[in-house]
């Protein structure tokens, strides 16, 4: 609560509730898993929680879903990584957001109607998911998400590559899988970062030696040279189980008007803050179960 007060601005024009109130109350419904529809009886069951958030009277879920989305849940979240972040090692990678259920998709494909046009189908470890897809970076050492793009299910992770590593410009290392291994990925890096790209070679692209750019042909190098820093990349792995297990991001069912940037940007500042309270209490940073289960 004292992090959204240092970093949300008071509001220039006076409204029932603050910014910093709504704010508030929305990373909360986010710690729980509490629906905008259900937040009335939640609140009405804890008023700890109303209290703490400084409000008087429980907006309408109305209220919360329209103030929800007006916020650049991307600044606040720059805001919060900015005094914690070590800005060393980031990693880089994507998980699928389930919009609908496996058996609904398969027969919205065999009728050729899908509702959500943003979804799409996407190969993954797990096999064939239907959805979006949410890429994210995360700061290996302080373990905070930098920042998320959500795009629909079936774009290539090397196309928003780009994008992703604008968040984590000023890092000195950059680990990603095979899937960003592209001549345009490592050019991007070495033309408008200081960082190291440490990549995964997808060897199904071919590693012939003569017919290699000359940064690919580095960017491989530096893969074997930092083989040991390689294995870091798996925190973040580590930190879409959690968010998927804990702060329910796997399934983010379609409905219309659903902001899906707003509700994953919500859930990676939920996780942010829970981690910086864990760290400045002296807990392990992940130890977020303590307090979702508070």
């Amino acid at each position: 609560m004292e992090a959204i007060d240092n970093i949300v601005s008071p509001d220039d024009r006076k409204r029932k509730y603050t910014d910093r109130q709504i704010l508030k109350l929305l990373v909360l419904l986010q710690i729980f898993s509490i629906s905008y529809r259900s937040s009335r009886i939640f609140l009405t069951n804890h008023e700890e929680y109303l209290r703490m958030t400084g409000l008087k009277e429980i907006p309408s879920f109305q209220t919360l879903s329209r103030r929800a989305r007006s916020f650049d849940l991307h600044a606040i979240n720059r805001e919060i990584t900015f005094l914690h972040s070590m800005e060393s090692i980031a990693a880089v990678d994507s998980f699928m957001i389930h919009t609908c259920k496996y058996s609904t998709a398969m027969r919205r494909k065999y009728w050729g109607n899908y509702r959500d046009p943003e979804s799409g189908w996407s190969k993954t470890t797990k096999g064939w998911s239907y959805g979006r897809k949410c890429h994210m970076t995360l700061d290996v050492d302080s373990l905070l998400v930098m920042d998320w793009l959500i795009t629909k299910g079936n774009i290539h992770d090397s196309r928003v590559s780009r994008d992703m590593i604008d968040s984590v410009r000023n890092f000195s290392y950059i680990l990603a899988d095979s899937a960003y291994d592209t001549s345009d990925t490592y050019d991007y890096v070495f033309e408008n970062t200081h960082a190291l790209p440490v990549i995964d070679t997808n060897r199904r692209r071919g590693i012939v030696p003569e017919r290699l750019s000359v940064n690919r042909k580095i960017g491989i190098d530096l893969r074997k040279e930092y083989s040991a820093l390689y294995s870091l990349r798996w925190e973040i792995e580590r930190t879409f189980s959690i968010l998927e297990e804990i702060l329910q991001c796997e399934n983010v069912w379609y409905t219309k008007n659903r902001d899906y940037d707003s509700a994953m940007g919500l859930k990676a500042i939920a996780y942010n803050l829970m981690v910086i309270s864990n760290i400045e209490a002296g807990e392990k940073p992940r130890e977020i179960m303590k307090i979702v289960a508070c």
